[in-house]
């Protein structure tokens, strides 16, 4: 047989990942087999043993290899692009609003749902419940730490408390719309933006 490369080798590791998070999202990760995967995918079981063991390691690979498999580019990169020193705390944290909710496609909420799967089988897996507390240090920090570069005189717990309530906002919106299987109406959305930026003004209002 002729030897198959490591990049032939990662793209069916991960095209055997892109088809697993399809089917965990629509059908549930209890609810899907890997006889489904196999069938939805054309491929044989044998060929998914060959990468992963079961189907728990597919969906650890999952978490493992999240930002690889989605197509938008990183939060922190796109921030990186639109905020600037020269603007107020507002301005930035309401950019970080921004580029979240931008990527809210019908493709960004397959990826809603599957969280909410990694969050319910964290409870029960050590190591992925470690995965996902670390995936949320890390978005409860880039908020942080944008409150403490701007306002180095605010209390870093006062910091620590506006981003759990920041990321609350947008974990329970992502969950309403992904429940109802629908994006977010326009004018709704402009409508609690509004409200947003009044909550991000908070920290520039306490001179």
């Amino acid at each position: 047989m002729p030897k198959i490369s490591e990049e032939k080798k990662k793209q069916r590791q991960k095209d055997i990942l892109k088809t697993a998070l399809g089917l965990f999202s629509s059908k549930g990760y209890y609810a899907t087999s890997i006889d489904d995967i196999t069938r939805e995918a054309g491929i044989s079981k044998g060929l998914v043993y060959t990468y992963f063991k079961s189907k728990e390691e597919i969906f650890f690979g999952l978490a493992e290899h999240w930002d690889e498999l989605s197509e938008n580019p990183s939060l922190k990169d796109a921030l990186s692009r639109v905020i600037t020193d020269n603007m107020s705390l507002a301005e930035k944290l309401i950019c970080v609003w921004d580029e979240s909710v931008k990527q809210w496609t019908q493709e960004d909420l397959v990826f809603e749902r599957i969280n909410f799967e990694f969050w319910l089988e964290a409870s029960k897996n050590e190591a992925l419940r470690e995965k996902m507390k670390e995936r949320a240090r890390v978005s409860l920090g880039m908020v942080e730490e944008i409150i403490l570069k701007s306002r180095p005189e605010v209390d870093p717990a006062a910091a620590a408390a506006f981003s759990r309530l920041w990321w609350s906002q947008i974990d329970g919106l992502a969950a309403y719309f992904v429940s109802n299987h629908i994006l977010p109406p326009e004018r709704e959305m402009a409508g609690i933006r509004d409200i947003i930026l009044h909550m991000c003004r908070y920290f520039d209002e306490q001179d």
